[in-house]
């Protein structure tokens, strides 16, 4: 029995061991020190993990909302401004559709043109017929319109674009707020654990 604890010692190192006795008892007053100041550092630190925890805490709760002040969440304004901004894009697209059939209306519409005939009788013009004809109410009515409402399309792709968007955007925030607010209650637990560690 005694052999096999020796044996434990066969590797053991007398002159590290002393050097390191040595260092401690040269810097016991340091040592001391540090000691004498763990208590403080302690509470310090808890106080300054519980204030993090708070301030997570109160991140998350923008980012998740607050049912006593009946503040909705990120993700709920994103996905009321998503909502908005898809009925812009529906009414747009919609206006679109009429300016360009508007176009076509108004192309199909003729004004009738009225020019008169003229004859030369003893050295005077005088009107011997009317020739009737027809032009259009506005150049190139249809044209113009389809340029506006191909411009309108695009606006309307974009705005839709923005709305699925900033609804993705909305479930990352709600995420990153329950996360914050898991890491808020745990840094809150962490620094009053640290600091209950004085009063044992």
């Amino acid at each position: 029995m005694l052999g096999k604890i020796l044996d434990n010692f066969d590797d053991f190192d007398v002159e590290k061991v002393m050097k390191v006795v040595n260092m401690v008892w040269e810097n016991r007053e340091r040592f001391m020190e540090i000691i004498e100041k763990l208590p403080e550092m302690l509470n310090d630190t808890g106080n300054s993990i519980e204030a993090a925890g708070e301030s997570a805490l109160a991140a998350s709760s923008l980012l998740m909302g607050d049912k006593k002040s009946n503040t909705p969440s990120a993700g709920k304004i994103s996905e009321m401004a998503a909502d908005a901004l898809e009925r812009c894009q529906e009414e747009i697209a919609n206006a679109a559709k009429i300016m360009e059939k508007f176009g076509v209306e108004i192309d199909d519409i003729k004004i009738p043109s009225f020019k008169p005939e003229y004859k030369e009788i003893m050295g005077f013009n005088v009107i011997s017929g009317v020739d009737v004809g027809e032009n259009q109410m506005i150049d190139n009515a249809a044209g113009r319109l389809k340029d506006g409402s191909d411009r309108m399309e695009e606006i309307s792709k974009d705005l839709k674009n923005v709305a699925g968007y900033l609804r993705q955007l909305g479930g990352t925030l709600t995420n990153t707020g329950e996360g914050l607010d898991n890491v808020g209650h745990k840094l809150k637990e962490s620094g009053g654990t640290l600091r209950s560690l004085l009063s044992n």
